[in-house]
């Protein structure tokens, strides 16, 4: 009996050290291309599965580096390895004028289980369009606007200089405004903090809390199924309607209230009025301050 344990012991061995999956487990590669361009082009990128990092650079050119990497597993077949050199050696990037498109995927057999993250520097004043089913976007002092888009993973975005529509699936969202212009910012699950906001604002997520600082110059809507709303608006003149199922509101400026007291929901205007900020929580606070 003890021998053939040790027999079916081995024969597990060698079925393992000669599966294909794990001798292309870490079959990765890089490419790397430049693409000249005017001072506001139009850049989109896609990924299946990966981290998208987009960031300013030169007002000519668009630089692009991709990072192939085969995820191994039972479905990746004998072929992975082969696919990430197909793919290095003509990356998914097309350019028609000032309109660049990256990551759009014709062929999805040669993508099957392989993920690329992206790492591209644009003009400053490019319009940006990135989206990607599983992983992480950050944008870093780039977009005269932005629209972003993970199904799973976080989105962080900073000095965009214009409208913004950002949203998540299961993940954090951060997001700093440069220049005034609408922002949509939503998560299924996840965390929203906001900064510097001028303009339009419509916040949701369904479980996490809200933090927003910024001039309303029209109405903002936050709501959070659970979690806390905080606003900071110093000076602002707007007007408040908020309500909360189960916590407090604090309203830190001088109000004129309207309607009668009660403790869940605060109706009235601060420094004499102007776009009204509703926010809602079904279970957290709310504070404006």
């Amino acid at each position: 009996m003890k021998l053939q344990l040790i027999a079916l012991a081995a024969a597990f061995s060698l079925a393992v050290a000669s599966s294909p999956a794990i001798t292309i487990a870490n079959a990765n590669a890089t490419f790397d291309r430049t693409l000249s361009t005017g001072s506001t082009p139009n850049v989109t990128v896609n990924s299946g599965s990966g981290n998208i990092h987009i960031h300013a650079g030169s007002d000519s050119q668009v630089h692009i580096i991709g990072h192939v990497h085969a995820n191994g597993g039972l479905f990746s077949g004998n072929d992975a390895e082969s696919r990430v050199q197909q793919i290095v050696a003509n990356p998914p990037i097309a350019q028609n004028g000032n309109d660049i498109i990256i990551g759009e995927q014709h062929n999805p057999d040669l993508y099957r289980n392989i993920s690329i993250d992206y790492d591209v520097t644009v003009p400053r004043a490019s319009a940006l369009n990135s989206n990607t089913g599983s992983g992480d976007i950050t944008i870093e002092s780039a977009g005269a606007s932005l629209k972003a888009h993970s199904g799973s993973g976080n989105v962080h975005a900073s000095g965009v200089q214009g409208a913004a529509t950002l949203g998540t699936g299961s993940g954090n969202i951060a997001f700093d405004q440069s220049a005034p212009g609408d922002v949509k910012a939503e998560t299924g699950s996840g965390d929203i903090q906001l900064g510097n906001i001028s303009g339009a604002l419509l916040s949701r997520t369904g479980s996490g809390s809200i933090t927003v600082q910024g001039q309303p110059t029209s109405d903002w809507r936050l709501s959070t199924g659970s979690g806390d709303i905080r606003a900071a608006l110093g000076s602002a003149h707007f007007t408040v309607d908020a309500s909360t199922g189960s916590g407090g509101i604090h309203v830190a400026q001088a109000i004129m209230m309207q309607g009668s007291l009660n403790h869940h929901h605060v109706s009235g205007t601060v420094n004499g009025g102007g776009p009204t900020i509703h926010a809602s929580t079904g279970s957290g606070d709310i504070q404006f301050k």
